[in-house]
């Protein structure tokens, strides 16, 4: 692509890229002004217990994870974005996608699909929240999951250009190998990850029990999300080519994966046996669950590298198919 046509139209993007930044600062708003009212005890839309000091640690994670959407949504427009390591934007950013995506999705989907179904308003509220609160916060998730990621795919495509053109036809470089391996380590992950998540979906589980439609939708998503993965790095360990698709399914796989994953093993390790029913699943699927963190993590890792080389333009290595990329 000519060099100064690509500058003209990173040029003509740049003021949506800007509107975008704005409309994801202002969709976070809500969320954080929320969680700052909890952290400082004042019950707004919840009842005490809502504020007690095991959720009050889990508030002020929440809101530093809302400060860190900030950054990041200003970091994809500001001039020192493109200055920063790549890791440091990219990997808040997959982390990010790993979280909002299947809350987006089973939020707004999940809740259409519950009223329809006659399983009533997944907005109504609790004995321990009211239903506005719902609707602000899965709400403001579902924007920021849209925004964030569009913000992402403009900021991508004029920094890395196999975010656009893919790949070459035999691009592992000369970490292949270790791309293959770390690739098919991550399909095992999600293999599991997946069958893990659909059997909670259909029969539920210590943490998911008395599931709503909502609940249902939100697993399949996640599970949906790992089987695309695996079936794009399936693809690339077969010596098929890197393209923008597959690209897009291997980094919502691994993020979903790895993040659901952390999630439930920080749920397990560290909250109070009642809290959030964090310690009420049995030691096998916490095993599962360490393994599934650790085989996501191995897929970043894997793309991450294939994205390096493919980047750096290295020379393709002959003797070994492609493997397990993202960035």
């Amino acid at each position: 692509m000519n060099l100064t046509a690509q500058s003209r139209g990173a040029d003509r993007v740049l003021p949506l890229r800007r509107w975008i930044c704005v409309a994801t600062v202002v969709s976070c708003l809500p969320y954080l002004l929320l969680k700052t009212a909890w952290i400082f005890g004042w019950t707004i839309g919840v009842d005490d217990a809502a504020l007690a000091d095991t959720m009050r640690v889990a508030n002020i994670a929440t809101a530093g994870m809302e400060l860190t959407a900030i950054l990041i949504a200003v970091g994809l427009v500001a001039p020192w974005g493109k200055r920063i390591p790549a890791v440091l934007l990219a990997f808040p950013m997959w982390v990010a996608t790993g979280l909002l995506v299947p809350v987006a999705v089973g939020s707004v989907l999940g809740g259409a699909i519950q009223v329809v179904t006659g399983g009533g308003n997944a907005y109504s509220g609790n004995d321990a929240m009211e239903g506005w609160v719902f609707a602000v916060v899965y709400g403001g998730f579902a924007t920021q999951a849209v925004l964030l990621l569009a913000g992402f795919v403009l900021y991508a495509r004029d920094r890395w250009h196999v975010v656009v053109d893919g790949g070459a036809d035999n691009g592992g470089g000369r970490t292949g190998r270790l791309q293959n391996h770390l690739g098919a380590v991550f399909v095992a992950a999600a293999v599991i990850f997946t069958g893990q998540q659909l059997v909670w979906a259909v029969w539920g589980s210590a943490v998911f029990s008395d599931l709503t439609t909502a609940q249902r939708v939100f697993l399949v998503v996640g599970a949906s999300a790992a089987a695309a993965g695996a079936a794009a790095a399936t693809g690339l360990l077969r010596g098929k080519r890197l393209t923008p698709a597959r690209l897009v399914l291997l980094w919502l796989g691994t993020a979903v994966t790895f993040t659901s994953a952390l999630k439930d093993t920080v749920t397990y390790l560290a909250l109070d046996t009642e809290a959030l029913g964090g310690s009420a699943r049995d030691p096998g699927n916490g095993a599962l669950t360490l393994l599934v963190l650790l085989g996501s993590l191995a897929g970043a890792i894997g793309v991450a590298m294939r994205l390096a080389e493919e980047s750096a333009g290295s020379e393709p290595t002959r003797n070994a198919p492609l493997s397990l990329p993202l960035a």
